[in-house]
């Protein structure tokens, strides 16, 4: 899964264009804690290259007819995402990026009462990555269109498994174009899902980024993790993120 992620520098987002209209019509700013239900970046085609634009972290279906979003739509599993309604047209229609510098995970205690270990979890040699994300355009009676998105995950990649069983989609620079294709075939998506980036790193991080109103880089820095035993050696990559 994928609860809390940090925002990239804006200059590093420029390898996900071309951006129509201009590089980015998003007000972007420093995020190092971005939470569910916040105002995030996503990258979506346009007539001409692709646009930066705004979206609620949620996603809330194009035929939704109450008056509250549904509830935890961060997340979509790239297992069931075409057959869910609550996915099923934006997986076919609505693909997009949400550019990250990385993402935070929590790994649980050795005991039930044991308090979780969080870490930050990036590419150490990108700056920025693209998650493979879903994003949809509703309406409420009288309303301005709300637009919104969804992280897809998937099982997590070896290295980082013993920190939490699943992960954000992570796709690779050369499978962004195909991804954000309308006309790419469903097949294809399965298969740029399973083929996505597996080349990360993390690192253990104090509990202020518990709190969501800690927001600042002071949480990416390297903490001393509690109750890790030789966790960190043999396969388990762990380094410092400048």
């Amino acid at each position: 899964m994928c609860g809390r992620y940090v925002l990239p520098d804006e200059k590093d987002l420029l390898p996900f264009g071309p951006f129509a209209g201009g590089f980015c019509r998003f007000d972007f700013q420093p995020r190092f804690n971005v939470p569910p239900t916040a105002q995030v970046p996503v990258v979506v085609p346009a007539a001409a290259g692709r646009q930066l634009r705004r979206a609620r972290w949620g996603l809330i279906p194009g035929w939704w007819t109450k008056p509250a979003p549904p509830p935890r739509t961060f997340n979509a599993r790239a297992e069931d995402a075409a057959e869910k309604p609550v996915w099923r047209e934006a997986w076919r229609t609505g693909r997009c990026l949400m550019p990250a510098r990385g993402w935070f995970e929590w790994r649980a205690g050795e005991t039930a009462r044991a308090a979780k270990q969080p870490f930050f979890i990036a590419c150490p040699d990108a700056p920025a990555i693209a998650f493979a994300a879903l994003w949809s355009l509703w309406a409420a009676p009288g309303a301005e269109p709300v637009a919104s998105c969804a992280v897809l995950t998937k099982e997590a990649a070896p290295g980082i498994a013993f920190i939490h069983g699943r992960m954000p989609v992570v796709l690779k620079p050369e499978q962004i174009a195909a991804w954000l294709d309308p006309r790419t075939p469903a097949a294809d998506l399965a298969g740029l899902v399973a083929a996505a980036r597996t080349d990360f790193a993390a690192v253990p991080v104090g509990p202020r980024v518990n709190d969501v109103r800690n927001d600042d880089a002071g949480l990416l820095e390297r903490a001393a993790a509690a109750g890790t035993g030789d966790l960190f050696g043999g396969r388990n990559t762990i380094v410092n993120i400048q």
